[in-house]
């Protein structure tokens, strides 16, 4: 009989952002293993403070351990420290698992440098909530080195797994060669993918502030609130769009990946995703963080000058493919790569049950 998994939060049923990609993947690898029942988040007062576990959330938490025996709860983010907390309390026997989308702290101070006061909030909730979930949580579960290192560095817990960013692997080299031979639609020369947080913004904001008046081609931004962001700067060449069903298009049709991405924590999913579709990437050194470097295909460009040097050089390079991009994908950021090294863990801590 397969061990049963109490899931904090929803179900992914459809992807709006890379931390949806992200847990999306780790809910399908758990599937493959145990027995999943998902506790969806519901309204209540104090959702923000608490980081959605409120009062109403902890009475279903409650409701759902007293019905039923479960032999882990995986808790889909760190800042859910009140259900550790609450959860380690009441049912001190129950293993906790926690997946780190990066270190939410090192987030908030960023953050709060961007935002100022107003952020103080938020940075202060943030700092509370997961040290709450730190001192409470059995096993700890990263995205990379980095984020281990932090984990230890600032709440001195070591990490028990590190499970890079995967994809499903949806490419499709028939669609990519006839895109490459009709290109009818408007060109993508430069692509940047990614959701309106403050990162993404400023990343894209300063891409069409120091890059685009000094490239020729078209860039287009794709993510979900991009279309509402009131950029500076725009032209004709730059094409702002929102949320979309299916990015596969804007991948097969762009020339190259851009990621100014200067600050953030974890990894970058749309990096992962990018090499599934074979693209070169120009990025930021954040944006490879916790990859493994192929120059090859992952050109790192720390300034304006280093994206127009690598725009220029690639001036003449028609293709849309890269095959070691490619490649890099298949080696390490396939979910059947990391399917091996999730299910290894989940045998290790079922076995100590």
């Amino acid at each position: 009989m397969k061990n049963k998994v109490l899931y904090i939060g929803s179900k992914i049923e459809k992807i709006k952002s890379g931390a949806d990609q992200v847990n999306k993947r780790n809910q399908e690898l758990l599937e493959s293993f145990f027995s999943v029942t998902y506790l969806p988040f519901v309204n209540g007062r104090f959702s923000k403070l608490y980081f959605s576990a409120n009062d109403n959330y902890l009475k279903c938490i409650e409701e759902r351990l007293c019905s039923e025996k479960y032999d882990f709860v995986f808790v889909q983010q760190s800042l859910l420290g009140r259900v550790c907390q609450y959860i380690k309390k009441k049912y001190p026997l129950i293993k906790i698992i926690v997946f780190f989308h990066n270190i939410e702290i090192q987030y908030a101070q960023e953050y709060m440098r961007t935002k100022g006061l107003r952020a103080i909030p938020f940075y202060l909730s943030v700092l509370y909530w997961e040290k709450i979930c730190c001192k409470n949580a059995d096993y700890y579960i990263t995205l990379n080195r980095r984020d281990s290192l932090l984990l230890h560095d600032i709440y001195t817990r070591k990490s028990d797994l590190e499970l890079p960013t995967s994809f499903h692997d949806i490419f499709d080299m028939r669609i990519a060669s006839r895109t490459k031979a009709s290109m009818e639609n408007e060109p993508v020369d430069y692509l940047f993918v990614g959701v309106s947080f403050f990162a993404n913004i400023q990343g894209v904001q300063w891409f069409i502030n120091y890059v685009m008046p000094k490239v020729d081609g078209h860039f287009h931004v794709v993510g979900k609130g991009m279309d509402s962001v009131d950029f500076k700067n725009l032209t004709d060449k730059i094409h702002i769009h929102g949320f979309v069903d299916d990015l596969s298009d804007y991948y097969y049709r762009a020339r190259m990946v851009v990621s100014p991405i200067h600050v953030g924590g974890g990894m970058k999913t749309k990096t992962g995703e990018a090499l599934m579709y074979g693209k070169t990437i120009l990025g930021s050194s954040e944006a490879f963080e916790g990859y493994e470097i192929d120059e090859r295909c992952m050109i790192l460009c720390s300034t304006e000058e280093d994206y127009i040097r690598a725009i220029c050089n690639m001036a003449n390079d028609v293709h849309l493919y890269n095959t070691s991009a490619r490649q890099l994908f298949l080696k390490y950021y396939s979910n059947d790569v990391v399917r091996f090294k999730m299910n290894s863990f989940l045998k290790s801590i079922a076995n100590e049950e």
